[in-house]
């Protein structure tokens, strides 16, 4: 049945906003009032004919009759009593949609209708996403020595390194930082005089602050790779001299191919944690409940969603989690039922 998304309730019954699914409620009110549906959240006797009502409180949640969808987020559960708490729910609601997959096929299992059972990924929230920064701890010589012109070149023949800061700690790297700078790369000189109170330590510190230590000389090996390593910066550095006995190398390389391979690796990395966020927006997160609420065939499961998918039995894994019984847990379920009994008789 295809359901026009005039008008969205949230029924958040009595949870505090400081509630993770609190904030997300908030974040679907701020998208469908921006994509110019008219979207309203309160408690469940604020609810005033709204064609869809997405109900965020499972354990106490009553369709309302008037509704033409009746949707239910359910989040996790701790024992017996909710996992019956649940099932009893099943045949209530027109739409069922979890946080997850997994969530999903838990439901599934439980006996719920596939058709009605929905799972995605929960929308990210943060606003920001820390660039990596990769560094090195090393003077740089006129002759060239430390093998800098592969950094260059790599910059130069991939745009992706456009997303990463680049850190140099050290004397000798103006030239350096001029050519990325013409190349729109990001980068940081530190170039700290020994007459300055306390260098070494205002260096360990800076180098402490990188993501990743570089080092492209083959010549024996270098101590700032030592010092790298014991502040658990991880290494990517040229597999020669004394490096080759540090137990945990991340990353190592022997020629300038096998330099642009692993700096490859690392950034493709970056590039995937950016991916993860911009497909995991509010925006499309909301796009795809409209889908859901209004009839339409859910798109197919992304490669994020589909990691989630990974269990035979998700039932088993799940109920080899649950609390043992207590007085407090059994009360608990009890209240929810009462409320669900009072909320019948309000609407």
């Amino acid at each position: 049945m295809s359901i026009m998304a005039d008008r969205i309730f949230i029924c958040n019954y009595n949870f505090n906003d400081n509630w993770i699914m609190g904030k997300i409620a908030s974040d679907i009110q701020n998208v469908a009032q921006k994509m110019g549906i008219e979207c309203n959240r309160g408690k469940y006797e604020e609810y005033n004919g709204e064609e869809i009502c997405y109900h965020i409180a499972y354990q106490e949640a009553e369709p309302f009759k008037k509704a033409k969808h009746n949707s239910v987020f359910y989040t996790h559960l701790n024992d017996t009593l909710q996992e019956k708490n649940l099932v009893s729910i099943k045949d209530k609601f027109d739409s069922f949609i979890c946080m997850s997959p997994e969530d999903a096929q838990f439901m599934i299992e439980l006996g719920f209708d596939p058709k009605k059972v929905y799972g995605r990924t929960l929308p990210v929230r943060n606003t920001y996403i820390k660039p990596i920064s990769i560094g090195i701890f090393s003077a740089c010589y006129p002759d060239g020595r430390k093998n800098e012109k592969w950094l260059i070149n790599y910059c130069r023949d991939n745009t992706k390194a456009q997303l990463v800061n680049f850190v140099f700690i050290g004397p000798g790297w103006g030239r350096v930082v001029e050519d990325l700078e013409s190349l729109d790369c990001s980068s940081e000189w530190h170039n700290v005089s020994r007459k300055l109170p306390y260098e070494y330590q205002f260096q360990q510190n800076k180098l402490a602050a990188l993501d990743y230590y570089i080092y492209m000389g083959m010549d024996g090996g270098a101590m700032g790779t030592y010092d790298a390593y014991a502040q658990d910066v991880q290494l990517c550095v040229t597999f020669d001299g004394f490096h080759k006995s540090i137990p945990d190398l991340d990353y190592s390389f022997d020629n300038n191919e096998t330099f642009n391979q692993q700096l490859d690796k690392i950034i493709d990395k970056h590039v995937r944690r950016l991916d993860f966020f911009n497909r995991h927006t509010a925006d499309n997160y909301v796009a795809w409940l409209m889908g859901v609420w209004s009839g339409k065939t859910p798109e197919e499961l992304s490669e994020d969603d589909k990691r989630c998918l990974s269990y035979d039995s998700v039932v088993e894994k799940k109920r080899t989690q649950y609390y043992s019984l207590s007085l407090i847990r059994i009360a608990r379920v009890i209240d929810k039922k009462l409320k669900r009994f009072s909320y019948k008789r309000i609407k």
